[in-house]
């Protein structure tokens, strides 16, 4: 029997019982079913830099660049408890995800809002880093 246990904190690290290859962790992956199930989503054309870490710090940078501040903040900030010095597509799609039930469990509308609002946001900057992925720019 193969038990895989899954924590954000553990992410990159093979689960504590398996050993399973990158690709059958990133197809497992729960959000990022979820994330391609709707069709209108930008999906990565190579499925290995869905984990891809890159550093946090360059792709705030650029995306102010490019005048992307609401992305650059979300960037700051998402994933950060998993990896405060990289980021990845996988950590930001997780992070649009645990929003979806931090919403569920708002006591107020005005809770609801700015959750939404970030959700929104986050799935913003995986969409941009998945076009930047898809052009060999990230």
């Amino acid at each position: 029997m193969e038990m895989n246990i899954w924590s954000p904190v553990m992410t990159g690290v093979v689960g504590m019982t398996s050993a399973q290859p990158l690709t059958q962790r990133v197809s497992r992956d729960p959000a990022r079913k979820r994330w391609e199930a709707q069709s209108w989503r930008r999906q990565l054309r190579n499925p290995g830099e869905y984990e891809t870490p890159v550093a946090r710090g360059a792709l705030v940078q650029a995306l102010v660049a490019e005048g992307f501040t609401v992305d650059a903040e979300v960037a700051r900030f998402a994933g950060a408890s998993e990896d405060r010095a990289c980021i990845s597509i996988a950590q930001v799609v997780r992070f649009a995800d645990t929003l979806a039930l931090r919403i569920a469990l708002a006591r107020t509308d005005d809770q609801v809002l700015q959750l939404a609002h970030l959700r929104r946001n986050a799935e913003e900057l995986a969409e941009r880093m998945i076009e930047w992925a898809n052009a060999g720019r990230l």
